[in-house]
C-alpha cells in the first residue's frame, strides 16, 4: 500500500470513529428521554453499577464502533493493562473455538450457550465495565425493569428461581434511528455495516492484534 492509500485508510478510520461517537451520543439522549418518559408511569430501569449478569450475552459491534473502542483503549490505558486485557481476550477466544461449538453441537441453544455456559465478557473488572464511557449501541439499548438477581444464570445459587427478566424493548424501538444513522455514514466511510458486524470480543481481538482474523474460525452470525 502507497502512501496515498495509507493516508487515506487512516482518514477513513478516523472518520468512523467520530461516527461511531455521534451515535453513542444520540442513542444515549434519546434512550434518556425514552427513560424519563417511562418513569412517570412507572417502569424503571434496575440496571445499576456492578450488575453485570447481561455482560455475557453475544455483544455484536460493527467495525466503526470497534475501532472506536480500541481507538479509546490506546489512549486511555497503560501497556499493563491493555497487556492483560489481552490475555482476557484470548481466553474468551479459546472458549468461542473450542467449548462453545461443542455446546452448540450437542443441542444447546446458541443463547443458551453464551448466557448459561460461557465466560463474562472480557471487558469486565470486578463486575463493571472497564470500557463503559464506549460501550457499544447493544449494551447502551439493554435496560431491564425487573429486579437485577433475575437476571443471573439459572445455576447461580442467587437466581430467583424463576424467569423474571424483563427487558425494556421500547428502547430498541426509540434508539434505532441511532443505528440507523451510524448503518448508513459508515456505509458511505467505507466500513459496510452489517458485512463488518462480529462479536465485540472478535473485533477487540483483531484490532489488538491478538488473533488476525477470529472470526474465520467461529461460527457466523446470521
Amino acid at each position: 500500500m502507497g502512501k496515498k492509500d495509507a493516508d487515506r485508510a487512516r482518514e477513513l478510520v478516523r472518520q468512523r470513529i467520530e461516527l461511531a461517537k455521534e451515535a453513542w451520543v444520540y442513542c444515549d439522549e434519546l434512550i434518556d428521554r425514552e427513560l424519563d418518559a417511562l418513569r412517570s408511569r412507572g417502569i424503571v430501569s434496575t440496571c445499576t453499577k456492578g450488575c453485570a449478569h447481561c455482560c455475557r450475552q453475544e455483544i455484536r459491534v460493527s467495525k466503526a464502533e470497534a475501532e472506536a473502542v480500541v481507538d479509546w483503549i490506546q489512549k486511555t490505558w497503560d501497556a499493563t493493562t491493555i497487556e492483560a486485557f489481552k490475555e482476557r481476550l484470548q481466553l474468551w477466544l479459546s472458549w468461542y473455538t473450542s467449548d462453545y461449538p461443542r455446546l452448540v453441537g450437542s443441542g444447546v441453544a446458541r443463547e443458551a450457550a453464551f448466557y448459561e455456559h460461557g465466560p463474562q465478557c472480557p471487558a469486565l473488572q470486578h463486575d463493571e465495565c472497564s470500557i463503559y464511557p464506549v460501550r457499544p449501541l447493544t449494551c447502551r439499548r439493554h435496560h431491564v425493569s425487573s429486579p437485577p438477581d433475575a437476571c443471573r444464570q439459572e445455576r447461580d445459587p442467587l437466581f430467583p428461581g424463576l424467569d423474571l427478566s424483563r427487558r425494556i424493548e421500547a428502547l430498541d424501538r426509540v434508539s434505532e434511528p441511532a443505528r440507523h444513522r451510524l448503518q448508513a455514514r459508515s456505509d458511505a466511510a467505507g466500513a459496510d455495516y452489517f458485512r463488518t458486524a462480529h462479536l465485540l470480543p472478535e473485533w477487540l481481538a483483531h484490532l489488538l492484534r491478538v488473533d488476525d482474523q477470529p472470526w474465520l474460525r467461529t461460527p457466523p452470525l446470521f
